[in-house]
């Protein structure tokens, strides 16, 4: 009947339709070929803080260069795209990534950019490891995680130094828009509960901020014998050289600001404490791969890069690339994993912790205090 042959119409068109769009949205891989994964990596390689983004590149075109061609079940290729560190260029980076790159993962830096990209990939179910953010609210959600040492370790340590040191007030200075800084902040007030330490002076200014001496002025007389400050380039460089020039010779510490810099020597001789080491052999590697040693964070940008691989050779069965339900599950799997930065486990709150350190600026380099 007539209307039986407009059924039948109807059904083909739709299987036609359905074919494009299926056949359109997935690349052809001729037979014995393998798929490829894209990973999209949004990172500072232009700005302020450049410096620890292009080393950050580096390590993971160095474990780019390490991955096994001819035992694993994909291919793997890298996308960048230079963020500035800025949220806002991080998500036109990353929405750029996934709608044209069709990338199959995102690996981001910070907590400003991590947050900012956070929704995005829940919203597209695309996995995103942050290395370098010390907000946990990073990690929130099914498809986002975080390698990087956490706060409270941080902060922990941070405190326990300056009980071994006998120091009892300290002057905070900090930047009140920056997540990962706040949340350091937060973790260091906790730790300071129970304890004879009293923060005599609490300032905060917001970024883009560089006249800082009316904050200095009301710290002046604070008694503190120590200046915390936390903060990133380039306010960083500059509310220390308004800090020397009040006439201030207490001296500064910190929480991983020293590391975000490329003004090393304005804080010689000062103890701070940092993230987790690089491994030496990882070191190692890096400056024979580049004639230089690796940057804040380049040891995270190198194992994340491998804990990917591992999660996708894991979940995919090489026919079809696994979804990222399955790449999430193999993720939360990892544990005793060898890494740049020591032994990786990631915890069942999407954030592999490693353990801080306690570093001092000499002869103008970052140097871990052994004792």
């Amino acid at each position: 009947s007539n209307t039986i042959k407009s059924i039948v119409a109807i059904v083909v068109i739709i299987l036609i339709i359905v074919g494009f769009w299926y056949y359109g949205s997935k690349p052809l891989i001729p037979a014995g070929e393998k798929q490829t994964i894209k990973i999209g990596v949004s990172a500072p390689l232009t700005g302020n803080v450049a410096f620890l983004g292009v080393s950050f590149q580096k390590a993971i075109e160095l474990a780019m260069s390490e991955i096994s061609t001819s035992t694993n079940k994909y291919n793997y290729e890298v996308v960048f795209e230079d963020d500035q560190f800025n949220p806002l260029s991080a998500v036109t980076a990353v929405n750029k990534m996934i709608s044209i790159d069709r990338v199959d993962t995102l690996v981001t830096i910070g907590s400003p950019v991590g947050n900012a990209i956070n929704p995005i990939a829940e919203q597209n179910k695309i996995v995103n490891i942050n290395s370098g953010a010390s907000d946990p609210n990073v990690a929130k959600g099914n498809y986002n995680f975080i390698h990087w040492t956490p706060p409270y370790e941080e902060t922990k340590l941070f405190v326990a130094e300056l009980q071994k040191k006998g120091i009892k007030k300290m002057a905070v200075f900090y930047q009140n828009d920056n997540p990962g800084i706040t949340a350091s902040i937060k973790a260091l007030k906790e730790n300071l509960k129970g304890t004879d330490i009293k923060i005599v002076a609490d300032e905060t200014y917001k970024s883009g901020e560089r006249d800082f001496r009316s904050i200095i002025l009301k710290s002046k007389n604070s008694g503190a014998e120590i200046y915390f400050v936390e903060a990133v380039a380039p306010e960083l460089e500059i509310l220390a050289k308004q800090i020397k020039e009040a006439g201030i010779k207490t001296p500064i510490t910190s929480i991983e600001s020293f590391e975000f810099t490329d003004q090393p020597k304005l804080f010689e001789g000062l103890w701070y404490v940092n993230a987790a080491d690089q491994s030496q052999a990882f070191m190692d590697k890096f400056k024979a791969a580049y004639g230089e040693t690796p940057k804040f964070g380049g040891g995270n940008g190198y194992d994340t890069i491998n804990m990917l691989v591992y999660a996708f050779e894991k979940a995919g069965d090489g026919k079809t690339k696994p979804a990222s339900d399955q790449v999430v599950s193999a993720l939360l799997g990892i544990q005793n994993f060898n890494g740049a930065m020591g032994t990786l486990n990631m915890g069942q709150d999407h954030i592999v912790n490693t353990k801080a350190v306690v570093r001092m600026i000499k002869n103008g380099v970052p140097t871990t205090i052994t004792e």
